[in-house]
């Protein structure tokens, strides 16, 4: 009887207090979904009214940061590219060198030589005269102006030239300066080859796609590399 009367008793106790852990769960659900529409509320009322500057995300996030470059940044970079943007032309040629006599006089008492010259002529842009006036920006857009083309350097290579013969007269001593002029007369010879052929424009053109690509990779969204006409009268001592 007692156990009869002990189980009505919890029956009744689950039948009304049955009801409060479902009705718990359900204000601790409706307590999150409040947190979160609030939460969500506010971030989007911060996002309009304060701009996070990108960096400042980019640190917390990990992500990519826009990079700002002042021009004396580029300057110095640009700068360092001399030797990248230096073309050379190589010549090959048989010059005859000798000594002007007339005649039988030449039989007697001249001096020929033959030789075989190979030589190299070398043009390109001094990235080291470029200086803040060359480079200008407009928002995302900057603007190189690039020095003019010109000759560098003239000269043969000494190990590929060669004499190929000598005829001297019976009556006739060497004359000392037939190979220094034949060698001169080479060189000069190649330098107007170089001068009337592509050279000047495979520089521009060289230079062009490498500072351009070369900017680009430090950050510059867009690049335009503006050449100047080439300057024929710039040349070493070697070239004249």
């Amino acid at each position: 009887m007692r156990q009869i009367a002990s189980d009505v008793v919890q029956g009744e106790i689950s039948r009304r207090t049955g009801w409060f852990r479902p009705f718990c769960l359900s204000v601790l659900i409706l307590l999150l979904i409040n947190t979160c529409v609030v939460g969500g509320a506010i971030v989007l009322v911060v996002r309009q009214v304060v701009t996070l500057p990108p960096g400042l995300v980019s640190a917390f996030t990990g992500g990519t940061s826009p990079v700002t470059l002042q021009s004396t940044t580029v300057l110095d970079r640009v700068q360092s590219l001399s030797e990248l943007v230096t073309t050379r032309y190589n010549y090959s040629s048989v010059v005859t060198s000798q000594r002007d006599l007339p005649g039988i006089l030449g039989a007697l008492y001249g001096d020929r030589l033959l030789m075989v010259a190979v030589g190299h002529i070398n043009a390109g842009i001094d990235m080291k005269s470029i200086s803040m006036s060359d480079i200008t920006q407009t928002g995302d857009t900057m603007t190189i102006q690039l020095p003019a083309p010109h000759l560098q350097d003239c000269f043969l290579d000494e190990h590929a030239s060669y004499v190929v013969a000598r005829d001297t007269g019976i009556f006739a001593r060497p004359a000392p300066n037939l190979d220094q002029e034949a060698r001169r007369y080479a060189v000069g010879q190649f330098r107007d080859l170089a001068q009337n052929s592509e050279l000047f424009n495979d520089v521009q053109t060289n230079a062009t796609l490498i500072v351009g690509k070369f900017v680009t990779a430090l950050g510059v969204k867009n690049v335009n590399v503006v050449t100047t006409p080439p300057d024929a009268t710039n040349m070493p001592d070697s070239c004249k």
